[in-house]
């Protein structure tokens, strides 16, 4: 029960994390996207490169230990996100752009604030699990099929590294957990857990030693970005079969969640695993099958 409790919990954010993207982006305009051309296989690559670019910034600033610098950067980009985000689902509640944005920045507000005063792992999980899908919505948008693909194997392979071969991904979660931001998910497994006790036992110890479960935001997040894609640019009918997209979305959202458990299974023997390789691979030969069944062609949405 101690593992199989978390673990399932685990599993029901990460799912969360993909269905209520998908329940979601028809909120959204198809203009609401980050990139102009959402088919340019340039765009994952400017994607990654500032990826990169913040990595590489917030390593420095814990070589350095300017944490508080690190933590006014990721409260200004979750309130800024978060009002980005909610204000297509507000919108729908509230049907006036000025009211519409004005009830946004109070959401965010209201979740930055319970983030600086209430760092809780449940605070810091449902921050990180809004962020989270507003992040998977405006990339699905974003990406079409193909840079989506391009994103997805080009950050399993980066994954990999940092955490087995550069290991800077284990120096960066080190870094940044302890300062109560809504970069990873974090599931207790004893009653009466608490942020603090991370400050005794890292994430980095062994399994049996931790007092909780974690998973990356990002581990969610990335493979939810195919499975959102899937559903804004693959046609809504093949065959005479309705909700084909849907369909594809799905297939995506089963291939990740296989790819969930064969990542847990080396989780819980107790090294931090690099989770992008299963889960990406996973949503991409969801994907894959999922097309083939649905629209029987061999150009799976590229073309």
């Amino acid at each position: 029960m101690r593992v199989r409790t978390p673990l399932a919990a685990m599993f029901l954010i990460f799912l969360s994390v993909h269905l209520v993207s998908l329940l979601l982006v028809p909120f959204y305009p198809s203009d609401y996207r980050a990139f102009e051309n959402a088919n340019d296989p340039v765009n994952p690559i400017i994607y990654i490169v500032m990826l990169l670019a913040m990595t590489g910034l917030i390593l420095v600033l814990i070589r350095v230990g300017l944490g508080k610098v690190i933590k006014a950067i990721f409260v200004v980009a979750v309130a800024i996100s978060t009002a980005v985000v909610a204000l297509p689902v507000v919108y729908q509640v509230a049907p006036d752009l000025d009211l519409a944005f004005l009830l946004s920045i109070i959401i965010a507000v209201g979740l930055v604030a319970a983030l600086l005063l209430k760092p809780e792992w449940y605070v810091v999980n449902s921050v990180g699990f809004v962020v989270g899908c507003g992040a998977a919505i405006i990339l699905g948008l974003s990406l079409g099929i193909l840079p989506v693909l391009i994103l997805l194997v080009v950050l399993a392979v980066y994954d990999a590294i940092s955490v087995y071969k550069t290991r800077h991904m284990i120096a960066l979660a080190e870094g940044v957990v302890p300062l109560r931001l809504p970069v990873i998910f974090v599931v207790p497994k004893t009653k009466g857990f608490k942020m603090s006790d991370l400050d005794d036992k890292p994430i980095t110890a062994e399994n049996e030693d931790r007092e909780a479960m974690f998973m990356g935001v990002g581990d969610a997040v990335i493979p939810a970005i195919l499975t959102v894609s899937c559903f804004v640019f693959l046609p809504s009918s093949a065959s005479g079969l309705g909700n084909a997209n849907l369909l594809v979305a799905l297939g995506a959202v089963v291939g990740s969640s296989v790819g969930f458990f064969l990542l847990m299974r080396y989780v819980l023997k107790g090294n931090p695993q690099a989770g992008l390789p299963l889960l990406n691979g996973g949503a991409i030969l969801g994907f894959l099958a999922a097309y083939l069944l649905v629209f029987r062609d061999l150009s799976f949405g590229l073309f």
